[in-house]
């Protein structure tokens, strides 16, 4: 293939067919589909379904007429409200390629060709070699390796009462606990391990991912309470647009967070047994988490609830243009966008 002779076109379903070839020859994430009983081809389907999203602009690279590439730009407006700067997320990266440089191509005319873009979030599959080297090659920094992890839901009881905790569902008037708790725990995320971004920054972002939880109906917050004070919480979320694409009821555990002073009593373990089965109660097949490799006490407290390790990915970050020292977040939000979902410290 000679690079001199790739051609870019914005993405055109109608015209753009093999773009299905190109999510059904990925090979990296074999496994997971494995696991969760889900053909192939299904998921294809719903991930190029995907580059309809009014929010999603995809990109293809040609080669006499061939496409040989696709990467997708996702805006991220809520998150370019809080941190002041124009901010994106790059869903898809694929390439017909035996090396980075496609790859690479691919992202550089992001980079180059979008004066619009301050920053770009990248992860891809831990085993896609070509990708994290052309994402190295472009300048992006690692902030942290994501750990997926899922479970097949049957046959669940009620879990067992805690001797010291009653678990229910969040009231408006424990949210503020809630949020405390949130500032408290959630120190194992790629914003916090990245350099450019002050750590008050990182902790006001998932401060506002949470509230905003509480208003939104596809989320279940239960936490954890005794005399008055909320000592945990876990939330829980449906996910009907995918589950519908691929014929099975799926969700996700989305934020857990323990107060340290109420931390190996067992109570992130129970938190995660009362989220399953809320699930359960509402039909969901599969559930699935993730949370950073780092966060050991999260990744023991999922293996102990019978979640299975599915797949990793690499995180990346791109700073086009800088935050400039000392910038206002704000403190307004709008609707969350999907893909921005860790666990915090569990115990």
């Amino acid at each position: 293939m000679s690079l001199s002779r790739l051609v870019f076109a914005p993405y055109e379903s109608e015209r753009d067919s093999e773009v299905h070839e190109l999510f059904y020859e990925y090979p990296h994430k074999n496994f997971q589909l494995k696991f969760m009983g889900i053909a192939k081809e299904k998921m294809a389907e719903y991930l190029a379904s995907t580059l309809a999203r009014p929010d999603i602009q995809g990109i293809g690279l040609r080669d006499e007429g061939r496409m040989v590439g696709l990467v997708a730009l996702q805006a991220l407006p809520w998150m370019s409200e809080h941190f002041g700067l124009r901010m994106y997320a790059v869903p898809h990266l694929l390439a017909r390629s035996d090396g980075p440089l496609v790859h690479a191509r691919l992202l550089r005319y992001l980079i180059e060709e979008r004066p619009d873009v301050d920053f770009l979030d990248c992860r891809v599959a831990v085993d896609d070699v070509h990708s994290a080297h052309a994402l190295e090659i472009c300048g992006f920094r690692y902030v942290g390796t994501e750990i997926y992890m899922g479970q097949l839901l049957e046959g669940l009881s009620p879990p067992k009462s805690h001797s010291e905790f009653e678990i229910g569902a969040c009231t408006e008037r424990e949210r503020a606990q809630v949020l405390d708790i949130v500032t408290e725990t959630h120190v194992h995320n790629r914003f916090v391990y990245d350099p450019f971004i002050p750590t008050s920054a990182a902790n006001s972002l998932y401060r506002r991912l949470v509230a905003m939880c509480f208003e939104q109906e596809q989320f279940t917050v239960l936490v954890a309470r005794s005399r008055n004070e909320v000592h945990g919480f876990i939330i829980a979320k449906l996910t009907p647009a995918f589950s519908s694409a691929v014929g099975m009821a799926c969700g996700s555990l989305d934020f857990i967070g323990v107060r340290p002073k109420s931390r190996l009593r067992g109570l992130g373990i129970h938190l995660n047994r009362w989220a399953l089965y809320h699930m359960a109660l509402k039909g969901a097949q599969y559930v699935a988490v993730r949370t950073l490799a780092s966060n050991y006490g999260a990744v023991s407290t999922c293996h102990r609830t019978d979640f299975r390790v599915t797949s990793s990915s690499l995180h990346f970050h791109r700073w086009i243009h800088r935050p400039t020292r000392g910038a206002a977040v704000s403190s307004h939000g709008q609707s969350p966008l999907g893909g921005m979902l860790t666990y915090a410290a569990a115990g």
